[in-house]
């Protein structure tokens, strides 16, 4: 994975200024309760004067009742919780014109129950008039199992932070990454450079909150174009479980992927930065503009060779259920141990001539290749197309 330092040359989401953003997406731990609620008592420095209601309310689990009773203490104060305070100071930024909330909680009870209580609370905050307020469960981010937290846990907080910027835009987005697990932390952080977003933190010592602004750096994506039928596997939970079968891949592709113990045995999987890469990618392209519905399409071209059962016709398929392939045809029959299965990728075949390839096999492992032709040939295009397909038809 090559990172590349750009100067000029500026990203969609990228801006030299700061743009208004109304959109607050927020990581969140349990420190409300274990680091506050749980722990409160009259010897508790800076008690609030109704700390026994407070923490009634708790005890009782009236997740309503602790929200109003929050709502009655100043929100900088320790005991209403990092996600509390962090947001009472962001919101003092002068670009930020506070409308939406989102929570993002682990996938645990008290993670539910934190999230229950920062929405009512915000809710009721009628000095901010925000026009909604909602969390969300992570599936598998919790600390009970150690391998689901690492390979799916921060997988899937990139994929819902990926979710609601595709819904809100980039540009309208910023996050606040001070709650919740360190490794949980440093997955925000990184995905809001990978996506040109501010990130916001606040160490419960320090008086301000730190800025992490953009950063012009961008992946070098022609990585996931030469393997996009390995990635999408690798994304919907393939594993190779041998240093053997690892070696044989490239090494820019094998900093995408975690090593997992399992039962004295170990596991590759695609890691959370594997994750930022690729929903980095889909964001920044949803779809190329000069990949039009093409005005000339053309039927596929066939060898004159014998094929695998089915495949003519699901290159026929691939080429009517997408406009923007001009057309196809069938490659010479070499490379056949290579071919695993229906996938896409781009291939360089020389001075710089790099073209979409596909893949079929048939049920008795009889394999063929054919060549699909855009009417956008760049990069950016090949590797939006190789992508999708192998989403699609893989």
């Amino acid at each position: 994975m090559d990172l590349k330092i750009e100067s000029n040359k500026r990203q969609p989401y990228r801006s030299l200024g700061r743009e208004m953003r109304d959109i607050l997406i927020c990581t969140v731990g349990t420190s409300l309760f274990e680091g506050n609620l749980q722990r409160l008592t009259a010897e508790t420095p800076a008690a609030p004067k109704n700390w026994s209601a407070l923490r009634t309310a708790y005890d009782n689990q009236d997740w309503k009742r602790v929200a109003q009773e929050l709502l009655k203490i100043e929100p900088t104060m320790r005991v209403c919780g990092a996600e509390i305070n962090t947001i009472e100071e962001i919101r003092k930024k002068k670009w930020l014109s506070l409308e939406q909330l989102v929570f993002l909680v682990s996938d645990t009870q008290d993670g539910r129950n934190t999230g229950e209580v920062l929405k009512r609370y915000f809710q009721q905050r009628s000095d901010l008039s925000l026009q909604q307020v909602e969390y969300s469960v992570i599936a598998e981010l919790q600390d009970e199992r150690p391998r689901d937290f690492k390979v799916h846990g921060l997988r899937n907080l990139v994929r819902k932070i990926g979710e609601y910027v595709h819904k809100f835009g980039g540009h309208n987005v910023a996050i606040d990454a001070t709650g919740g697990y360190k490794a949980q932390i440093a997955v925000a952080v990184l995905l809001g450079q990978a996506l040109d977003i501010p990130v916001y933190y606040k160490h419960e010592r320090f008086l301000e909150i730190i800025d992490f602004p953009p950063l012009p750096i961008s992946f070098d994506y022609r990585v996931m174009a030469s393997h996009s039928d390995l990635l999408t596997d690798f994304e919907r939970g393939m594993s190779f479980s041998s240093k053997e079968e690892i070696d044989t891949l490239d090494q820019k592709l094998q900093v995408l992927l975690t090593e997992v113990p399992v039962d004295g045995e170990t596991l590759y999987e695609l890691s959370a930065i594997g994750q930022i890469f690729l929903t980095g990618f889909r964001l920044r392209n949803p779809r190329p503009v000069k990949l039009v519905p093409a005005a000339d399409k053309k039927p596929p071209s066939f060898r004159d060779d014998h094929y695998p059962k089915g495949f003519k016709e699901f290159v026929e398929k691939i080429w009517q259920k997408n406009n923007w392939i001009i057309t196809a045809n069938s490659l010479p029959y070499d490379k056949q141990k290579s071919i695993r299965g229906i996938g896409f990728k781009v291939q360089d075949l020389g001075d710089d001539n790099r073209r979409l390839i596909g893949t079929y096999q048939d049920e008795n492992n009889f394999g063929a290749r054919f060549m699909l032709h855009l009417t956008d040939s760049s990069d950016t295009a090949l590797t939006w197309a190789a992508d999708y397909l192998n989403r699609r038809y893989r």
